[in-house]
């Protein structure tokens, strides 16, 4: 089965984005590449240039923009990793070009120059809610015409169906990962609030979306594609602030996951053979409800897991990791971001990781 088609409000809304970088470098410190200049994260930790922005987790917030305010915009991305994740937070770059339908991407060894392509096979996920791109055209000796092989990129873009006043969409996320390591590879994420928040001090709201992801492997080579729905709410009243920042509730669930393979063939009963045969679902993931989640500029941090019960009716953790996100307009409207979770429990030889990007939005029918 073939995963090839896409909404025209998506081609839409990745033709009104231009042929401008939709990731805006707008904070002092950031080089025209995306990459941090030795400035500070949202939160105030130093990362000391473009290698030191390592190991973050929990509630820490992603390098980017410095001294965010909930009047401008935000951008984040991946940071550098360390061990088996360092090839983490490589691309930082990326630019969608409408008139040719394809996706650029910076920073990354054998991507076909740069270039990656609408994919084939898996073009759409969520019902066309977000583009697919790949990079597997291979590339010619610049001398001899020869074609070089490329490695499998894969590259997944989301933008918000709201505009700004300059008809710019109002946030959006960008992934690349890749197939072709034993271990985790080169790749990056990246989201971006193109605007301004209000955060109230009073009330809760509900949003809801669909997610898109994609699964890979250290300890092998491969890679697969995932969807999903995720539902945030947030209490504005409660927790009280907690060392300068908001301390608002905030819980998530992420439910109805779905794992497709390379060629779009959906393998989601095998993920949940792999974890316990007697599954109906792959488990549902849950934000960790806990104070200083959310900032006074909109960005959105924590923890996410789940758990599964064994043969024997005991509960095991299933997956683990961090949700990375910022939240967006007057009332407020919408939240974007990314999620990373891995596990241990489907392989003995391998950690599979996903890593699914997010525009969930308040109110009903979204």
């Amino acid at each position: 089965m073939k995963i090839n088609l896409i909404g025209l409000a998506l081609i839409a809304s990745l033709s009104a984005c231009g042929d401008g970088n939709p990731f805006t470098d707008n904070a002092a410190g950031n080089s025209g590449d995306g990459t941090a200049g030795g400035g500070t994260t949202g939160d105030g930790s130093d990362v000391g240039g473009t290698g030191g922005d390592t190991g973050i987790s929990g509630t820490e917030v992603p390098p980017g923009t410095e001294s965010p305010t909930a009047t401008g915009r935000v951008k984040r991305y991946e940071a550098r990793g360390t061990g088996a994740e360092s090839g983490n937070g490589f691309a930082r770059s990326v630019r969608y070009d409408g008139a040719s339908d394809t996706f650029i991407v910076d920073n990354l060894a054998f991507d076909s120059a740069n270039v990656y392509q609408r994919g084939t096979e898996v073009s759409s996920l969520a019902g066309g809610q977000y583009a697919v791109y790949e990079s597997t055209t291979p590339y010619p000796d610049t001398v001899t015409g020869d074609p070089i092989g490329q490695l499998g990129y894969r590259a997944i873009y989301g933008v918000s169906k709201n505009r700004n006043g300059s008809g710019e969409p109002t946030t959006q996320f960008a992934i690349v990962r890749t197939g072709s390591y034993l271990g985790y590879g080169f790749g990056g994420f990246l989201y971006q609030r193109n605007g301004s928040v209000t955060l109230p001090n009073t009330g809760q709201a509900t949003f809801s979306g669909r997610t898109a992801g994609i699964r890979d492997f250290d300890g092998a080579p491969g890679l697969e594609y995932t969807t999903g729905q995720l539902t945030i709410d947030i209490d504005f009243e409660d927790f009280n602030d907690v060392t300068g920042t908001r301390g608002d509730g905030v819980k998530g669930r992420w439910t109805d996951r779905k794992v497709f393979d390379a060629q779009g063939k959906d393998i989601t009963r095998d993920i949940i053979d792999r974890i316990n045969p007697d599954l109906d679902a792959v488990p549902v993931a849950q934000f960790t409800i806990e104070p200083g989640n959310l900032r006074d500029s909109g960005d959105l941090t924590g923890g996410v897991g789940s758990q599964y019960r064994d043969e024997n009716g005991e509960a095991n953790t299933y997956e683990s990791g961090n949700y990375y996100a910022v939240v967006s307009g007057n009332d407020p409207s919408e939240i974007a971001g990314v999620i990373v979770v891995t596990n241990d429990v489907e392989f003995d030889d391998r950690t599979v990781r996903e890593t699914a990007g997010f525009i969930v939005y308040r109110g009903a029918g979204n």
